[in-house]
């Protein structure tokens, strides 16, 4: 079975707690789609737990990169904690140098996207989904080509790639090539919906249900793709 998480920042029981409420098992395939780290209390505990199991794919989103650019010395600590990664820092400034290294390179690894067929259908797995500077159309159709476009963003700017909220803001009549699945905006602040549970449209589907705001009611959500089965934590 195929299974997608986002958005976990830091939570690593309620991560196993999914975990076991999915019965995931060693033949089954976890997708997360970024923002395992910061505003938690176990953030590197949760990164090296997800990164060491190899039917896990983390999915890079701007707080994996925002830990990668402090550990690669582009940005300082007071940036990085403006935007939600004291925890996480801390935690990394107690490690050694190799430990360092060691995790700058897992975060240096991760991809942006990853495309899964399920069932005959394919999926785009990303975080922000899109930066509608850079969005490719068929000659043709007029359908968003979402690989090539993707590939086209990060290639010019990764980073407003990363941070972008275009995707929940696009002109109604936008069609894409793949179902596109995404991260990075709480379920719970989506117009018309404001609520912690995953959002679906003809475009694309949201599983950001605000874990990281559970005292506003947010929770875990995980998408099992098999059966369009959600599950919640």
């Amino acid at each position: 079975m195929v299974y997608l998480m986002s958005d976990i920042h830091g939570d690593y029981h309620t991560y196993k707690k999914m975990l076991r409420k999915i019965n995931f098992t060693h033949t089954d395939q976890m997708y997360i789609l970024g923002d395992v780290v910061d505003k938690g209390k176990e953030n590197l505990r949760l990164f090296t737990s997800v990164c060491k199991k190899d039917n896990v794919t983390l999915i890079k989103r701007k707080h994996e990169y925002l830990c990668e650019r402090y550990l690669d010395e582009s940005i300082g600590g007071n940036l990085w904690d403006a935007c939600g990664g004291r925890e996480t820092r801390l935690e990394a400034d107690q490690l050694t140098e190799k430990e360092k290294a060691e995790l700058l390179y897992e975060l240096k690894q991760l991809p942006i996207y990853k495309i899964v067929i399920v069932n005959g259908k394919e999926y785009f797995l990303t975080h922000s989904g899109l930066n509608a500077d850079y969005v490719i159309k068929d000659t043709q159709s007029n359908v968003v080509k979402m690989e090539a476009s993707v590939q086209k963003a990060v290639k010019e700017d990764q980073e407003r790639y990363l941070f972008s909220d275009d995707l929940h803001y696009i002109p109604a009549g936008m069609k894409f090539d793949l179902q596109i699945v995404v991260g990075h905006y709480p379920t719970l602040s989506l117009a018309g919906w404001e609520r912690p549970q995953i959002y679906r449209c003809r475009r694309y589907i949201c599983i950001d249900t605000g874990n990281e705001r559970r005292q506003d009611g947010g929770r875990l959500a995980c998408l099992r793709l098999e059966d369009s089965k959600e599950f919640y934590a």
